[in-house]
């Protein structure tokens, strides 16, 4: 999904186990951990925000994060803020260094080299499923089981549901500090003049879409030029349908692309697609004309990630005041929740096995999961925080706060596809997607994605 700033390239997962498990122990965390290249960004501050130890006082252990943000991001400034708060502490258990390696393209190979080079951050962001476990898998990451578990406070803090992507074998290996998350917007305003209710099935869904489009509105803002677009919405779809089983399987090898799951979700967007729930011309419609349709006021829904809340705050929006939260609808006979959700935890820190100091590690968890840096996570970088931190209202957008709020009863999260597989098979499967909306047979394009798979898979 080319505009999600989270969205990553997966990297093979043979290929790192196979450079990680060569190696040994690991060696003093502040020692052999090459500058970044002159296309990164180091801390301008790093390891130069703590005061001089006093004569005599014990030196403190020194710890390592590593960080994928841009300079100009806001998640930048936050993280550089916490680690100078971190640091002024006459307590602090440590002296912690920023190292900045912005883009997953550089961040992924810098971090593999490093962790084989014994060299590795004693902190560091992952990105849950598959790519979680491959470091999980590989024995580089701390289970953090046991220390939540013996800290229920801090544990219950998180919105439920929130460890479900970054836990492998029944142990949870990262602590997330923001989501991203796919609900279903729609304009209050136009469904309160046609006496609507967003709805909770799919047959109300249905009932909806007739009364607009008798009413000449159009009832989604949807297209599938951008390919991974339209495929958000049939994930969607198809958990709702078969739950997280379908997919799962897929995702570990047992499944397969022929699952009725999928199959009837092809068959429902096409439904759709004959009621006229997407408006005229959608196969020619990207990312940013959808996004603008439903700002603009032209569409009564959008299913669309968290992402997305910008552009419908901006001062020239026609909905800023009028955005309302759903969940996607259930469907009869379906095995999937209502309460689970589209999205990824989109920034999650782990912690290096080797770590000479895992309490400064997890204060350092702590901290970035505290209520003063979840508010600012929220007002200052627009992320849905992964804590039920309550959000001053005056300054944290209310469609922001109504989603924070859908989310607090959340049972589980599934992945993005594209995200899940990786580039290949993912934007494959969008491609699929985009196919049987331009009009291919559902049952050949899902035994045509089986193949791929099948040929393609690493």
């Amino acid at each position: 999904m080319k505009t999600r700033k989270w969205t990553v390239l997966l990297t093979v997962a043979a290929m790192l186990l196979a450079l990680l498990s060569a190696c040994g122990g690991r060696s003093n965390n502040d020692e052999g951990a090459a500058s970044p290249p002159a296309t990164q960004s180091a801390s301008p501050s790093a390891g130069a925000s703590a005061s001089p130890e006093p004569s005599g006082a014990k030196e403190k252990s020194k710890l390592l994060v590593y960080d994928w943000q841009t300079s100009d991001s806001a998640q930048f400034k936050i993280m550089e803020d916490m680690i100078a708060e971190y640091n002024a502490k006459p307590d602090a258990k440590a002296t912690l260094t920023s190292q900045h390696l912005p883009g997953s393209d550089v961040y992924y190979p810098k971090l593999n080299a490093s962790l084989a080079a014994n060299s590795g951050p004693d902190v560091f962001p992952l990105h849950g499923a598959g790519k979680l476990k491959t470091y999980s898998d590989a024995g580089r990451l701390m289970d953090l089981t046991g220390i939540l578990d013996a800290e229920p406070d801090w544990k219950n803090s998180f919105t439920s549901g929130a460890f479900n992507l970054l836990t492998q074998g029944g142990k949870i290996y990262a602590v997330p500090t923001s989501f991203a998350a796919v609900p279903l917007f729609y304009n209050k305003d136009i469904f309160a003049k046609y006496n609507l209710q967003p709805p909770q099935t799919y047959d109300d869904l249905k009932n909806v879409v007739k009364v607009l489009k008798d009413n000449g509105v159009t009832p989604f803002a949807f297209g599938s030029k951008d390919a991974w677009t339209s495929a958000l919405f049939s994930e969607m779809i198809a958990n709702r349908i078969g739950g997280d089983e379908p997919f799962n399987k897929i995702l570990d090898g047992s499944g397969s692309w022929t699952d009725p799951s999928f199959i009837e979700t092809g068959k429902v967007l096409n439904e759709l697609k004959d009621l006229g729930a997407f408006p005229k011309g959608f196969l020619g419609l990207d990312n940013n004309a959808i996004n603008n349709m439903f700002k603009n006021g032209e569409a009564a829904m959008f299913v669309m990630g968290s992402w997305a809340i910008g552009n419908m705050v901006k001062e020239d929006s026609k909905v800023k005041n009028s955005v309302g939260i759903a969940k996607f609808p259930t469907f009869p006979g379906g095995k999937g929740d209502i309460d689970v959700w589209l999205g990824q935890p989109s920034y999650n820190l782990a912690i290096n096995a080797s770590t000479k100091d895992k309490d400064a590690a997890i204060d350092y968890l702590k901290m970035f999961t505290s209520d003063k840096y979840q508010q600012r996570i929220a007002i200052e970088a627009g992320e849905i925080p992964a804590t039920n931190v309550q959000l001053d209202p005056a300054k944290v957008p209310a469609i922001s706060q109504d989603l924070q709020k859908a989310m607090s009863t959340m049972k589980g999260m599934f992945i993005f596809y594209d995200v899940g597989l990786g580039a290949k098979i993912g934007d494959e499967y969008n491609k699929t997607i985009q196919g049987i909306l331009a009009g291919k047979k559902v049952e050949d394009a899902f035994q045509a994605l089986e193949q791929y798979t099948k040929d393609n898979r690493g």
